[in-house]
């Protein structure tokens, strides 16, 4: 009696089992990828051309080469170029944006087609300084308790609504946000024109201050609300997807045209830095 119930029960579960097809335009996903932008730094600039790839494709991205590469105010047009062949357009001198102006990048390819993206440089901003503190606290991902360098910002937030920001933090100059995850990205929306006070932007483990003192600098971006929309869209499909209660997959706003994917920015940039002292607190 008992094995003839376990046959029909397993005959019910297999019957409610159905093959399910998904459509992924394997094969048709071919398009150009535009990675990069300018900022106010006196430095090479660089934008990266790739193609995308398959969902299923195990291989490297493909590099666009032999394209026609320049970005222009207006006024001046600056040539890119891929001098080692590798997908990597650089500016052939170093350049310098420029606060409220707006700058176009302009891309044609090989096969005659071509590629335009707008951005426009908002006016820098002003960081006051940055501290630290050595705390012995819970870390969540190791479930004890261990030591930790935070660090704090003070800044005076501009009485303008809708300001966007980018946060990287670099350690002996090594950036250590080296991805869209690691970065801190916000708005102005619970400060706006307030003077931000110590304010917790990043924090560091113990092993990763293992001389007797580094450099912490941390860089901000004045960012678009269109950059703003394209990474935290990026982050929404990517890293932060996986909920039961997750909408269904959308498609990553940009501003190139002519379906091309990415995002190209023009940024103004500025630092500011601190010593971190082994195993002490700030004076």
């Amino acid at each position: 009696m008992r094995n003839s119930f376990i046959i029909i029960l397993l005959l019910l579960l297999s019957a409610c089992t159905e093959k399910i097809d998904i459509d992924l335009n394997v094969g048709e996903n071919n398009r150009l990828v535009v990675e990069g932008g300018i900022t106010n730094e006196l430095k090479i600039h660089s934008i990266k051309l790739s193609r995308s790839a398959d969902y299923f494709s195990n291989e490297a991205s493909a590099t666009e080469l032999n394209a026609q590469v320049s970005i222009t105010d207006g006024v001046t047009v600056f040539n890119l170029l891929d001098a080692n062949s590798d997908g990597i357009y650089e500016t052939q001198n170093p350049m310098a944006g420029v606060e409220e102006t707006q700058y176009t990048l302009n891309i044609k390819l090989t096969d005659g087609s071509e590629y335009s993206a707008k951005a426009y440089m908002n006016d820098a901003l002003t960081l006051d300084s940055i501290r630290y503190e050595y705390a012995y606290e819970f870390d969540y991902e190791q479930k004890k308790f261990d030591y930790v360098y935070k660090l704090f910002l003070f800044a005076q937030e501009p009485a303008t609504t809708g300001d966007f920001y980018l946060w990287d933090l670099y350690i002996d100059n090594q950036i250590q946000t080296d991805t869209l995850y690691k970065k801190l990205l916000t708005d102005d929306k619970n400060v706006n024109g307030n003077y931000i006070f110590n304010f917790e932007i990043f924090r560091l483990k113990k092993e990763q201050v293992i001389e007797s003192q580094v450099n912490a600098k941390v860089s901000m971006q004045a960012i678009s609300k269109a950059q703003y929309d394209f990474m935290l869209s990026v982050l929404f499909e990517t890293v932060m997807k996986g909920s039961p209660f997750d909408g269904p997959p959308a498609n990553i706003p940009t501003n190139l045209s002519n379906g091309a994917l990415g995002f190209f920015y023009a940024n103004p940039i500025i630092y500011v830095e601190t010593t971190i002292l082994k195993g002490q607190n700030a004076d």
